[in-house]
């Protein structure tokens, strides 16, 4: 199995992994063989890659992060809570949200805790959204398998994984114009987006899922290890550690996805981005506790050797992000 673009799919190829719509559909099973009215539909929606049978990396598997089921659940429910929360002018949790929330998170911490030494590839997570929507979830999953990485107790992650999904939460209280704006913002726009955490925190401190850590993380995910952050500048211990967690999946895959401004980054570039942060803007030990598991090169990606060879990603070593064993072919 490997991913392979949209653009260099070619008919009588098979779907390996099912392929999923932004309600939850199912757009391809797997097993499914490729038509050119597929292709082209495929473009349409605007779907870059997907997983495809490939004999070469016959009997080499990768495991789901978590369930399709629980992913599209939790998207969906993002989708939803944001929605309502944007027409509801008191901007309140009512105890249906907060049930469906703690439902979720918790289903989300159960299969990161029986695959915790799995090894990370953001195309396994991502699903076919507005960016908002399949962020929320992404930066749930990192974050909380980072925490589950740091052996964090069983109330430790359902909070933490509460939090990341609803760090960006603020955002609804910020206008549209702003928030998908192509071009630079201003200054004034800029500090417009810097009190979504503020909002955030606020709408979240009267509900049921008002713990300490959740408050932390969605009101200090955008603090920097020295004092750049905002909002309020704080720097070192004084930043919970689940909110740095957060932070650096909060960034990790706001950089390989494309956004309205710019096209994304490849994950061995935001790696090597993340190297060059350390003690600026990120702890080192966090960094180390996520590149434990992340992977730059995913199975199946073809790359070119130092010496001038070709082969396959077949395998990833946790730990090494950049290092992953190789089939050569020629």
């Amino acid at each position: 199995m490997r991913k392979a673009a949209v653009n260099r799919l070619k008919a009588g190829m098979v779907v390996s992994r099912t392929l999923f719509g932004r309600e939850g559909q199912v757009l391809l099973k797997a097993g499914t063989k490729i038509k050119e009215k597929y292709i082209k539909s495929l473009k349409r929606l605007g779907i870059t890659g997907i997983y495809v049978q490939d004999e070469r990396l016959e009997g080499i598997e990768t495991a789901e992060v978590v369930q399709d089921s629980t992913r599209q659940e939790a998207r969906l429910l993002v989708k939803e809570l944001i929605n309502e929360m944007g027409r509801n002018k008191k901007g309140k949790f009512h105890c249906q949200q907060e049930k469906k929330i703690t439902r979720v998170v918790n289903q989300i911490v159960e299969e990161l805790l029986a695959n915790k030494d799995i090894v990370v590839n953001m195309d396994d997570i991502r699903t076919i959204d507005s960016y908002t929507f399949s962020h929320s979830v992404n930066v749930c999953i990192l974050a909380t398998l980072a925490a589950v990485k740091r052996d964090f107790n069983a109330e430790a992650l359902q909070e933490i994984a509460v939090g990341s999904l609803l760090h960006d939460l603020g955002k609804v209280k910020i206008p549209d114009i702003i928030l998908k704006k192509k071009g630079p913002l201003t200054e004034a726009e800029y500090a417009v987006i810097k009190s979504h955490p503020v909002y955030g925190r606020a709408l979240l401190s009267e509900s049921a899922l008002c713990a300490e850590t959740v408050l932390n993380v969605v009101y200090q995910h955008h603090e920097r290890l020295g004092g750049q952050g905002y909002p309020q500048g704080l720097s070192g211990a004084e930043i919970s550690v689940p909110a740095q967690i957060t932070a650096v999946a909060d960034v990790y895959d706001a950089l390989v996805s494309e956004r309205y401004y710019r096209k994304a980054y490849l994950p061995h570039q935001v790696i090597e981005m993340f190297t060059s942060w350390a003690e600026t803007y990120f702890d080192v030990e966090v960094l180390r506790t996520f590149f434990s598991f992340l992977t730059a090169y995913p199975v199946g990606t073809h790359v070119k050797l130092s010496n001038g060879k070709s082969g396959l990603v077949i395998k990833n070593k946790p730990g090494f992000p950049l290092h992953p064993v190789v089939r050569v072919l020629y």
